[in-house]
């Protein structure tokens, strides 16, 4: 039988996943690399406030796999070999492809912020904010309340009005959001961003926009100003990139370290790998990095790849212009924004339970 390696457990991965059976019935046998269960990035803020639990946010990505006559390997790809077509895991084993599908995520670039590997807590992989809530909820740690997100973006602005609203039952805690850029939620309209501000404004959450960190020490986030903020625990949200395994593996990579695919999701030196999600930059830009993209790239994926081991043509991945961005906002409430619409409201917040509940719900073994 032909080998297809699918590596990482990410939204584009779960469709294959989900429909092993139809490479079986061609001949291709399934293997999935990855660390563990797939969480979904869409709850996870909604995990500090306890609007989610584990169970709402997470797939057994092993028993998806293995009930649809796949194998699944718990370990993690440290180099890949294409010229060899061999994958190099952690555990010293190796594993030969015929074919190749990469949806490794991304992950929060923590040496841009001295000292904050070691200080902070990235919000990503999104198991962290499930085990930063647990922290703060265990004897002493619920004390600790002055907290930095270092970040302004969708995910720290979420982040940031979620884990208000998880602390203020007790005492009203003191949160501050730093950003670098001018506006919180940049990614959003400039209506967007103000709703957000004037939210988080009003719940006593701290803003400081145009305001960079340079350094992490015990409790102390020095900014590149010279201003030095107290801490008792810093998140960082400052973004994302691709990991480090891409270009470490001589594959072709954008600047920020992303797989480059072609139209077809089709690394554009080894056609026998294909790439979806965060970790890849399309054609000659990179997509934002929002799990929208990564979904709707899932049939194309899932097709090429089968198209692939079968010899035939393969389908083009058309990225739409506009993309529904809705934050949850931590008290029953959602902002929602599309090209240039933003409202907020319970109604918002009730669309994305339902689309996310939904999604999830798509891959869960029961």
């Amino acid at each position: 039988m032909k080998r297809l390696v699918l590596v990482g457990a990410g939204h584009a991965h779960l469709y294959p996943l989900s429909r092993a059976r139809e490479f079986a019935a061609a001949g291709v046998h399934v293997t999935l690399i990855a660390p563990g269960q797939f969480w979904y990035s869409g709850m996870g803020p909604g995990m500090v406030s306890r609007t989610y639990e584990p169970a709402d946010d997470t797939v057994d990505v092993e028993a998806l796999i293995t009930r649809n006559g796949g194998t699944f390997l718990r370990d993690e790809v440290v180099r890949i070999d294409p010229a060899a077509r061999q994958l190099h895991l952690r555990s010293g084993a190796t594993v030969g492809y015929d074919a190749l599908s990469l949806n490794v995520g991304s992950e929060v670039p923590m040496e841009r912020i001295e000292g904050a590997a070691e200080f902070g807590l990235p919000v990503k992989p999104i198991k962290n904010l499930f085990d930063f809530r647990e922290a703060m909820a265990a004897g002493g740690a619920a004390r600790l309340r002055r907290i930095i997100v270092a970040g302004g973006g969708a995910a720290g602005a979420e982040v940031a009005a979620n884990l208000w609203h998880l602390l203020a039952a007790h005492e009203p805690p003191d949160i501050t959001v730093l950003h670098a850029g001018e506006r919180l939620v940049e990614e959003a309209t400039p209506k967007a961003a103000e709703l957000v501000s004037r939210y988080l404004t009003s719940l006593g959450v701290k803003l400081l926009c145009g305001a960079r960190a340079k350094t992490a020490r015990p409790h102390e986030l020095q900014l590149e100003d010279g201003r030095c903020l107290p801490f008792d625990h810093l998140l960082v949200a400052i973004g994302v990139r691709a990991p480090a395994l891409l270009r470490e593996s001589g594959l072709p990579c954008a600047d920020d370290g992303s797989l480059r695919v072609n139209e077809h999701l089709q690394c554009t030196a080894h056609p026998e790998i294909f790439g979806a999600g965060d970790c890849v930059c399309f054609r000659e830009r990179c997509l934002p990095r929002i799990g929208v993209y990564a979904v709707r790239q899932a049939p194309v994926l899932h097709g090429n790849l089968l198209a692939f081991l079968r010899g035939e043509s393969l389908q083009v991945f058309k990225p739409q212009k506009r993309y529904l961005l809705i934050l949850n906002l931590g008290d029953g409430t959602g902002l929602l924004t599309r090209g240039g619409f933003a409202a907020r409201g319970r109604w918002a917040f009730w669309l994305k339970d339902w689309l996310d509940r939904r999604f999830v719900g798509r891959f869960q073994v029961t």
